[in-house]
Parts: C-alpha cells; structure tokens; sequence
C-alpha cells in the first residue's frame, strides 16, 4: 500500500519507555505524512519477561513467586493497564508471535527502532528486529539502540549480524558506543539520532496523560527498577531533607526488594499515562532511567540522573543523552550532601538549543529516507 510504514519496535513491553517510543515513532511517521502502522510482534520471550509470575523452574524463581502472590491482583491489573494503552494508543497490524510469521507485504518501509531492539543478549531480543524477513519494502534502522552489548564480542556468528545490518537501506543508531561497534563490525559510519520521544513536543505526551491523578502533597518521582539500596538510602535523606513523599514505580520490583521499608509508595496502577502525569507534577524527579531523564527534560521538571553500574562502563546511553542535550551537570553521584540545594532551578536554555539542532538532524533523516 502506497505511503505505509511499518513500524517494529518493543511496544509490546510493559515497559512506559518502551511504549511511549513506539508511540513518539507512530506519531512522527503520521505527521511526516506517512500511513503508520505498529507491526504487532511479540515473541515468547518478551511474553515471559513481563508475565504476571516467573516461570516455576527454580528455587530462586519459586521463592520469588511466592513474595509475589499476596500482589497477584495488583500485578495482573498493571498488565491490563498496559495493555488497554497499547490497544488505546497504537495503530496495531495482527499478532505474531515468531519472526517466520512475518511478511511485509503491504509496506513501502519498514522502520526497525528505536530501543534496545539491537541488544542480542536480552530475553526479549530476536532476528526479527534485524529484519531480514523483510522482501520488498525499504529497510530503515532508526535510532536502535545496542544495549551496552557489542555484537562483536556477545555474537556466537558475528557474521550473521553484519549480513542483516549490511541490507539496510539506511542505518542510524541512538548512542555513540554504538556507533563505534556498528563501525567496526560493518565498517561503516552511521548517525547518532535522537530517541523518538523527543521528536514530539511536550503537548504531544499531554493528550496521553492520564488526567485523574490527584496527589495534593509535594513529592519525589523515584524511578529505578533495580532499587538499589544505597540508592534508595539516598533518596529517602533527600526527601527527609524536602519533607517530601516519594513515589515510585515498578511493583514487581518493589515488593521483590522489599523497597515499603523506606517508606516509598507505589501509584494506585502503573501505564504510561500514570507516569507520564506523576513525572509532569512531580517537585523532583530522581531516575537511573535512560526514558525517566528524557521525559523529565520534556517537561522540564527538576531532575538528577544517579550515576550507577553500568553507566562506569560500556552503558553509555545516559551518558550520550545528556552530553547530546548537554545536560551533564543533571548526572550526579548518589552521595547525599546535606548543604547542596537539589531544589535549584535547572537551566534549559542549552537543552533547548541542543534539542532544536539535533531534532532537525533526526526528523531530515526520516524525512530523506521516507521519501526517496
């Protein structure tokens, strides 16, 4: 069909960063004039990943479930909120649930991205996102992201990958580790682009949010699902500091460890339309998040991004975020220092001027390549 895209990414993941990626690219590849349409793929994999209960193959994972069943409903109400969004927000094609059940017949391109759709270690990671079922329609990789994962050293064929990357018809990548991996697999030079959630503008994600949360109290956005004890130690002298409430995200998480003891509480559901209001009223956000910083500069809330594991090695999303936005000053070390003022005022005038010059550079290449 003439001036449909195809669009494969990890919508299907209950996940807000996720989701609302897949939501910016839908809307960007609409208001670049193009017909969208969400591919509806989700593999066995990502089913498992974000499954109410893990799979009762081990002790560990036995145990887990067993912390996990005095939450059930709550759990399981999440997953339907996530899923009644997909089905609110997205344009979906039919389910697939194997990369050999896909065709692209009908498409005149198909978009790979963005996400971590390129990281080959992940559960939910599959050749699907390479594209090589793809036939007739344009390839367009855009803003993928690898992870922290270079194929080089994690591919069992590394070959196999060069192969797929090679057919693309355009290639880009979102971090700069990336970049260079990308270049010494395939030997070739690609453009580090902006994550789809900060082609639209803030007023795109304010017809998403959900309208109904009303939190009257002045509170912290703590979002980090690994919750990190030093970490959540820090937040809570923070908000002793503020006398500030924290809210925080990722139930699953959160009872599995144990993170009621500090005090934090969880929304009443979890969407992306929950976060996106609770990051949009929220006095301070503090996030370990690669999409919690972005949708905090969106807004332009009062935020820190905590400096933290991988983030000292090969995981440079962050990292290439805030330098591309630069908004370096916005990473901090979760060393609590009582006289810093973590309520100051952030400046966006650079961010703004950033965000202007590499938006440009990014929507050129959707335009260049949706077009030709």
């Amino acid at each position: 069909m003439k001036n449909k895209v195809g669009i494969i990414t990890f919508h299907n993941s209950y996940n807000c960063g996720s989701m609302l990626e897949s939501y910016a690219m839908q809307a960007t590849v609409g208001k670049l004039g193009k017909n969208a349409e969400i591919i509806n793929f989700s593999n066995s994999g990502q089913q498992k990943l974000y499954a109410a209960y893990f799979k009762n193959d081990s002790v560990k994972n036995i145990i887990k479930n067993i912390i996990l069943f005095p939450h059930r409903k709550r759990i399981k109400n999440n997953n339907q909120k996530y899923e009644a969004f997909k089905n609110r927000i997205f344009k979906l094609s039919r389910s697939y649930g194997r990369m050999d059940e896909l065709k692209d017949d009908g498409y005149e391109t198909v978009i790979a991205g963005s996400d971590q759709i390129w990281n080959i270690t992940i559960a939910d990671g599959d050749d699907a996102y390479f594209l090589p079922w793809v036939k007739n329609a344009k390839k367009v990789a855009y803003a993928p992201s690898l992870g922290a994962k270079n194929i080089l050293k994690c591919a069992d064929n590394p070959e196999k990958y060069k192969k797929m990357i090679d057919d693309f018809d355009a290639l880009s990548i979102r971090e700069n580790n990336g970049r260079k991996w990308i270049k010494d697999l395939c030997g070739k030079d690609v453009p580090v682009l902006l994550d789809p959630t900060l082609l639209l503008e803030r007023e795109d994600y304010e017809k998403i949010e959900n309208k109904n949360i009303n939190i009257k109290e002045r509170y912290i956005f703590f979002y980090s699902p690994s919750f990190d004890r030093s970490i959540c130690r820090f937040v809570k002298q923070l908000a002793k500091k503020y006398h500030l409430k924290v809210i925080t995200w990722s139930t699953k998480s959160y009872y599995l460890n144990a993170i009621r003891r500090f005090g934090f509480i969880l929304p009443k559901y979890e969407d992306p339309s929950v976060y996106l209001s609770l990051i949009k009223n929220a006095e301070l956000v503090l996030t370990t998040s690669y999409h919690g910083t972005i949708f905090s500069t969106i807004y332009g809330k009062k935020f820190f991004c905590l400096k933290n594991g991988g983030m000292y090695g090969d995981d440079d999303r962050v990292i290439t975020l805030l330098n591309q936005l630069d908004m370096m000053d916005r990473l901090i070390e979760y060393k609590f220092e009582p006289a810093f003022d973590y309520l100051k005022n952030v400046d966006y005038v650079k961010y703004d001027k950033a965000l202007t010059r590499l938006r440009k550079k990014s929507l050129e290449y959707l335009r260049k390549n949706l077009t030709e």
